[in-house]
């Protein structure tokens, strides 16, 4: 565990989150950027690929390179490969009609996409560039006062966040060795940079983040935030009425009323659902040294951005205190990408 004193996640300059795909990270990005522009904070979400999921969240239209204002003091933007690596070659090649001829050649940007690590490169240019950016209108202030980084699945996240050690010592002096060295020393502050994990409470999942959580443990390069819990199921019935679905199964039975033995047999499966999620849980919070904090299942159909936005609310609420149950009282702890 770290020694740093205890904080909120929304402290942070990068945020970055990963997890299996389908676990939710796309809901806990859109929540804390909400609080956080709630609390009078200018928030980016940076998404990477084409999955441009928040323009569904925000119900905002396209999405694209530059960032752009999508609702409620959020922004966002989607960190697309072909066009970071056009900045990137813009930026570093003297003559820009050169640059521009390199990465519209069609032969090119099939060997740049299959290249290893020309994509990281170019994400981790990107992401540097918009995290040293100041406000125009002050330029004594950073434009974001966070970037939320809602990273691919966890394989492209753990190559991300090698690349600084991987390409250390394989490149000498230049504009690259700065590039690398500059957002190794981003990545690996804490007092700036925090990787949270999303996942569910469900067994694969469970046992797959607690998998990443170990390669992550081994090392120490960078930070540890928070580890959420998506779509954690309440308990459906108390103990009290759980004792009488024994008694009402025998009188159901007895009366051949069909659909009441439905209604129990529905009761129990929805016990036994919220018995494993538990059981999950507690095994992660046995095994995972990271501070846990349990969001409630919400279904599709209910999840608009009022509700993320009170899911923001809630988690705040957790990292200060004001809500009981589930605080995560330790400090952030740190692991490196092994």
């Amino acid at each position: 565990m770290s020694d740093l004193p205890p904080t909120t996640l929304l402290d942070r300059r990068l945020l970055l989150f990963t997890g299996k795909g389908g676990v939710g990270k796309t809901t806990v990005v859109a929540a804390l950027a909400l609080e956080a522009a709630r609390q009078g904070r200018r928030p980016l979400i940076v998404e990477l690929g084409h999955r441009a999921s928040m323009e569904a969240v925000f119900d905002a239209g396209h999405i694209g390179y530059e960032p752009r204002e999508v609702g409620r003091g959020v922004w966002a933007m989607n960190l697309d490969f072909d066009s970071a690596l056009a900045e990137y070659f813009e930026a570093h090649i003297p003559v820009r009609r050169v640059a521009r001829a390199i990465t519209r050649n069609k032969t090119l940007q099939k060997f740049f996409q299959a290249a290893p690590s020309v994509s990281e490169v170019a994400t981790l240019n990107k992401l540097s560039l918009l995290e040293a950016e100041r406000d125009p209108k002050h330029p004594s202030r950073p434009r974001w006062d966070m970037l939320l980084v809602d990273l691919d699945a966890t394989g492209h996240a753990i190559m991300l966040l090698n690349l600084p050690s991987v390409m250390d010592g394989l490149i000498g002096d230049g504009p690259m060795r700065r590039l690398i060295d500059g957002f190794s020393s981003l990545l690996t502050d804490p007092k700036r940079t925090v990787l949270s994990l999303v996942t569910l409470p469900r067994e694969l999942p469970a046992q797959e983040t607690f998998e990443l959580w170990q390669r992550l443990d081994r090392h120490h390069d960078v930070a540890l935030g928070l580890l959420f819990v998506n779509q954690v199921p309440q308990r459906p019935l108390s103990p009290a009425q759980a004792g009488l679905l024994d008694r009402v199964q025998l009188r159901a039975e007895q009366a051949g009323r069909a659909a009441l033995l439905d209604d129990v047999a529905l009761a129990r499966r929805a016990m036994r659902y919220q018995a494993n999620a538990r059981a999950q849980i507690n095994r992660m919070r046995r095994d995972i040294r990271m501070p846990m904090i349990e969001l409630p299942s919400v279904t599709r159909r209910d999840l608009d951005l009022d509700t993320i936005a009170t899911l923001g609310e809630h988690i705040q609420a957790v990292m200060s205190g004001e809500a009981d149950g589930h605080r995560p009282d330790q400090s952030l702890s740190r692991g490196r990408v092994s």
